[in-house]
Parts: C-alpha cells; structure tokens; sequence
C-alpha cells in the first residue's frame, strides 16, 4: 500500500478559490498480537510494515533478532499484524497496558524513560565515527532530497548513514517514531551492523528519540529540528552526539561535539 492517498481540496489563493486533487498521508491503526493475545495499536503509514514491526519489538527489546520471530502474518484488509514468538519475554509484555501507542507526538509509555528503561547503556565510543561538517551537510542533502519528493508534506523521514556521507536507507511515516522503527526493522531482516553508521532525521529530536537512537546502538543523530532538554540530557548521558537546525552549510552541536571535526 502506498503511504499517500488523493483527496480533493478547496485552495485560496490571492482571492480565488480552485479545486485541485492533493496528497493526503495515509494515517491507520495497525493492531498487534502476539501468540494470539493483542499487545498493543501502533497508529502508523501502512508501508514497510514488518520492517516496522520488528523494529518497534526490538527497540521494546522483545526480540533482539528478526528471527526470533518464528510466524509473521500482516492482515492488511484489517490492519492486523499476528506474530509467534517462542518463548517471549513475558515481563517485556507487561509494559503495555495501555491499549494505543501513537507514533506522531509520543508513544504514550506506561510511565516515565527512567522506569522503562533501566537497561539502556552508553553506547560504543569505539564504533562511533567522527564527522566533518562537509560530511553531515552530504548526509542530510540526500535525506531532504527523499523527503522532497512526496508532496503531501506530512511524513517525517528516517534514515542510516557512514561516515563518507553515503546514506544507505531511508523510510517515511506519519509518526517519526515509527520511521525509525522501520529504519531498526530494516538492519534486523538484513542482518545489517549499524553501529558504526548515523541517524538522519527530520523530526524534533525527543527523549524517546534519543532512547531508540541508543536502542540502535548508534553514537550519532543529525535532524533538521530542535532537540528537547531531556533529550539532550539522555544524549549526554547515553554518549550520542547530537546535531539540530542542520541547514545548508549550518547546524548546531548540543552533545558530545568531539566526534564533528575541521
């Protein structure tokens, strides 16, 4: 299914009113389950969905490889996603008891990061490259560019790329958590290392944007958006970069500004 949908629209301008056919984001709740019981309703753009499912599991760290998924089933007529998991983590589950996670202003955990995330680590300084700013502007040039090409102005883009400024995917959604989501799903069925490589992104860059960028494993995050306080506190505390504002021959550093270099 695609991620946009035509809809006709009334549109003024300079005191004329037209009709025209626009672009409208496709916006849907897609229902989990697990083993046969329902976890939880991601509202979500029906593309890249099991990407988007096995990215969002393993940053609940559900799973930590795609193959501990043993059935995968998408019911796209209903918007349901049925899933096997041997031997699941039970106390993983328990974490959702609330009954929709929407992915465009939060996901609405059960409480605050510091309950839900007590096993977060720093992630590898080793792993982590080093940046120039010629490199950071090539990054973010090629995600703007992916991001330009749909009009309906209402996806937020994800996306990996290596320290010589190759962006190597890219996935869009309503929600920019679930963009990420579906970037994490994509390392996981490719079996991809993604450690060594950065995030790009174009959405504010939250708390619980830093904690999936540190679920990933990743030392760098570049967004063309502001980050929050608590982000920049996880980021400080978790080892990750963080880049905002990122504009054409600009941007701003807010942590750990050792690994971006002349």
């Amino acid at each position: 299914m695609n991620g946009v949908t035509a809809h006709l629209r009334y549109h003024y301008h300079a005191g004329t009113w037209g009709q025209e056919s626009a672009e409208i984001v496709v916006e849907t709740p897609i229902t989990l389950f697990i083993n046969g019981q329902e976890l939880v309703t991601l509202i979500a753009t029906p593309t890249d969905v099991e990407e988007l499912i096995s990215g969002f599991l393993a940053m609940e760290r559900i799973i930590t490889r795609r193959d501990q998924i043993a059935i995968y089933q998408y019911h796209q007529e209903v918007q349901q996603v049925w899933v096997r998991i041997p031997n699941v983590n039970q106390d993983r589950l328990e974490h959702f008891a609330r009954p929709t996670l929407s992915g465009c202003c939060g996901r609405g955990r059960p409480s605050l990061y510091f309950a839900n995330d007590l096993d977060l680590e720093p992630v590898p300084a080793n792993a982590t490259p080093h940046l120039t700013p010629e490199i950071v502007d090539a990054l973010f040039a090629q995600l703007d560019l992916i991001t330009r090409r749909q009009h309906s102005g209402g996806l937020h883009t994800a996306g990996l790329g290596d320290r010589l400024g190759q962006l190597h995917v890219a996935r869009m959604d309503v929600g920019r958590h679930n963009a990420l989501d579906k970037v994490y799903g994509w390392s996981l069925i490719t079996q991809q290392d993604i450690r060594s490589l950065v995030v790009v992104f174009s959405g504010r860059l939250s708390s619980e944007v830093l904690i999936k960028v540190a679920r990933m494993g990743i030392g760098i995050v570049l967004s063309n958006a502001a980050p929050t306080s608590l982000g920049i506190e996880l980021a400080e505390a978790l080892g990750i970069t963080t880049i905002g504002f990122v504009r054409q021959h600009e941007f701003s550093v807010y942590s750990h500004p050792h690994r971006i270099r002349n």
